[in-house]
């Protein structure tokens, strides 16, 4: 049995491209996988795990709760280890496996930022499975998260608005949207801090966790590929290399310095950043 590789790390971080070179360094990171590089089958057990602790993705602090109660713990372990058994985890392989992804021969893992939140319960599962976190500039993570909500709820609030009239009768069933956590750049960058907390706090206790910092790979790529073939038992692959280095625009490194309000923005949260090892 192959114990997995598991990317953990903040919603637009940098995970997904992560994802990919695992992918092309021959990890296998799933056959169901969405644009985002994320395995449909651990993303619903994930969303899951997070029903169960009250949470949300963008409220993960939640996930702390479930950890720390040890029958709901012991109950969401024990029917996770049935869903990696069953049949349908070949969803994920594409294999029929008689014990499902514990009978996997090869290297595997997978990505979503669920992950780290999540973290100790997949522990409890593969206790020496390997770990990679991936951490960006919170102002660059706020900065994305701000720009996807305010398209989101362009198109949330256009689709609500077409059914307000139904409303004279009958009532809503369903919020415009679930919640505004990125709706303005201080609560996104606070999601930001939130999580890193929470992703610090589960892998302070465990050893062989791989950091990379999206910015160092994008402006030194082959020195963090290095690292990561490494970690994964690679041998360093020069054409690999260089087809990996055209994926990556070091433009996306620190973009907040290109943009003056976002620049101000980092100045005025410089001690939440400086507490995750960021400048402004």
């Amino acid at each position: 049995m192959e114990t997995p590789f598991v990317v953990i790390g903040m919603h637009r971080s940098g995970t997904s491209l992560v994802s990919r070179i695992l992918d092309k360094s021959g990890i296998m990171m799933g056959k169901d996988l969405q644009t985002d590089h994320e395995s449909k089958f651990f993303i619903q057990l994930n969303k899951w795990i997070y029903q169960n602790a009250g949470a949300d993705w963008a409220r993960p602090k939640a996930l702390e709760e479930l950890i720390d109660y040890a029958p709901a713990r012991k109950q969401v372990e024990e029917y996770l280890r049935i869903r990696i058994a069953s049949s349908s985890s070949k969803k994920f392989s594409g294999r029929n496996l008689k014990n499902g992804l514990f009978d996997m021969d090869s290297k595997w893992g997978w990505k979503d930022p669920r992950n780290g939140p999540s973290l100790p319960i997949w522990k409890d599962i593969w206790p020496e499975m390997k770990i990679i976190h991936v951490v960006r500039h919170g102002v660059d993570v706020a900065a994305s998260l701000h720009s996807r909500s305010l398209k989101n709820w362009t198109e949330d609030e256009g689709r609500f608005k077409k059914w307000t009239k139904m409303y004279k009768w009958r009532s809503s069933k369903s919020p415009i949207r679930k919640g505004q956590r990125a709706a303005t750049l201080t609560h996104a960058l606070e999601f930001w801090a939130e999580q890193m907390d929470v992703e610090k706090k589960v892998i302070q206790s465990y050893e062989n966790v791989l950091e990379i910092r999206y910015e160092d790979l994008l402006t030194s790529p082959a020195v963090v590929l290095k690292d990561i073939w490494n970690y994964i038992g690679k041998e360093t692959d020069e054409k690999l290399l260089r087809e990996i280095e055209t994926m990556v625009d070091y433009s996306r490194a620190f973009a907040y310095k290109q943009n003056e309000e976002l620049s101000v923005f980092a100045q005025e949260n410089k001690s939440i950043l400086e507490r995750f090892g960021y400048s402004a």
